[in-house]
């Protein structure tokens, strides 16, 4: 059976990639309830990194709230650019969603853009 998983290398892991990315990169809000933080990185893939602040109070809602992003971007890889560090941070307000089939939907609506490289390109 295959891993569906993100890879290793597919995810930033070092608290240096982080502060690189935080410290250079550019901001862009999705519908005020994503901030994507992402700097042009030189390997041939994108790495994605997952910070929720704990405004959500209880872990197991931070953690299905990394799950869904992780989940969205592992089956919408096509829709991020290649060769890109990115940082999702999501809003406190995005566990309203019922459940992940709403906050997909939702989110799909807004990433077409990005494959056209109107809002942001690496």
């Amino acid at each position: 059976m295959k891993k569906e998983g993100l890879s290793r290398k597919e995810r930033l892991t070092k608290n240096k990639d982080f502060e690189k990315v935080f410290k250079e990169g550019k901001k862009l809000w999705i519908n005020n309830l994503f901030l994507i933080i992402y700097k042009p990185n030189p390997l041939n893939y994108s790495r994605i990194g997952i910070v929720v602040s704990k405004k959500l109070r209880k872990a197991t809602q931070r953690n299905k709230v990394k799950r869904w992003i992780r989940e969205f971007y592992r089956k919408n890889k096509d829709l991020f650019p290649t060769s890109c560090d990115m940082i999702i941070i999501p809003h406190p307000l995005v566990v309203n969603y019922k459940n992940y089939k709403e906050f997909y939907l939702h989110l799909k609506k807004f990433f077409p853009l990005f494959k056209k490289g109107n809002l942001f390109s690496c």
